[in-house]
């Protein structure tokens, strides 16, 4: 079942209030937003100037932006990514940007993110919002993270992605403990021997490793590409997923402060003070006169 504050369409009709939905219907909003329950008890609510195709497990996104709530069962699909909620109650936004990116908006729980050939190229965190850009799936990988070990495997979370990798390559131990940015090659070999001997997703055969200086890692390679899809991560989203109130800017260093404000009920410009009050009884302006029988 849709339903909509206006008129939205509904494989192609226009449809007032309400309307029933069958498999691989397409659905196109107006000016106003619309919702949609479906039966497994997912909720999606496309915004204004929206399209998408909705079926009984997922829905496609072609235009615009939709939330989804109680995903349990369902993903949504966009420019050939997949994302899924990992938990009953995750919550998030997906939209695309342009013609070619995906944002995604955890707001509660988080979203694993899918390439086109199914591998994980994105875990999306609660407060959280990751821009996507899909590209050559046989593209090179490039991360960057803390280099550890275990149980002779070399490891790296991307600090973008937050997807666990296994880094294959000659000198590693030399670079465990530190953040270094990693450019490679997916193994397509045996790509699931990873998640088997490691706990990582994939396997990441190094082309080059560079060390980040101590200090220096949050504002070096902030895109990340994994399996063939760009990353970045976007600022200025709420819990509530809207970007939050800008505070009002300070004047920079350097500039002089401006006029001082004019207390109210005072015309601006006046000197502070007025004229000296002239006593009861006397005509402004005139001399002081001496009482009759006294002399200068």
């Amino acid at each position: 079942m849709v339903t909509a504050g206006g008129a939205f369409r509904l494989n192609g009709d226009t449809v007032m209030t309400n309307g029933t939905l069958t498999e691989g219907a397409l659905l196109e909003t107006g000016r106003g937003n619309s919702s949609v329950r479906l039966a497994g008890g997912a909720r999606l609510s496309l915004a204004a100037d929206s399209r998408g195709k909705l079926y009984s497990d997922r829905i496609i996104l072609e235009k615009g932006e939709t939330r989804l709530e109680n995903g349990v069962g369902f993903h949504l699909e966009a420019l050939g990514l997949t994302i899924r909620p990992e938990r009953a109650f995750s919550t998030g936004r997906v939209g695309l940007l342009g013609v070619n990116r995906v944002r995604v908006v955890a707001l509660t729980g988080s979203f694993r993110v899918l390439n086109s050939r199914g591998v994980l190229v994105a875990n999306v965190a609660a407060g959280t919002a990751v821009a996507f850009d899909p590209q050559a799936p046989q593209g090179a990988t490039r991360i960057t993270g803390t280099l550890t070990q275990r149980n002779g495997h070399f490891l790296l979370t991307d600090q973008v992605t937050r997807v666990t990798v296994e880094v294959t390559g000659p000198r590693l131990a030399a670079y465990v403990g530190q953040v270094v940015g990693v450019t490679g090659a997916l193994n397509t070999l045996n790509p699931a021997a990873a998640a088997s001997t490691a706990r990582a997703s994939q396997i990441i055969a190094t082309g080059q490793v560079q060390v980040i200086p101590a200090g220096a890692a949050s504002s070096v390679n902030t895109t990340s590409v994994v399996g063939g899809v760009a990353a970045v991560t976007e600022t200025g989203f709420t819990a509530s997923g809207a970007p939050p109130v800008q505070a009002q800017a300070s004047p920079p260093s350097g500039v002089p402060p401006g006029p001082p404000v004019t207390p109210p009920g005072k015309p601006p410009g006046r000197p502070p003070g007025g004229p000296p009050e002239t006593p009861p009884g006397r005509p402004p302006g005139r001399p002081p006169v001496d009482p009759p029988g006294l002399s200068r």
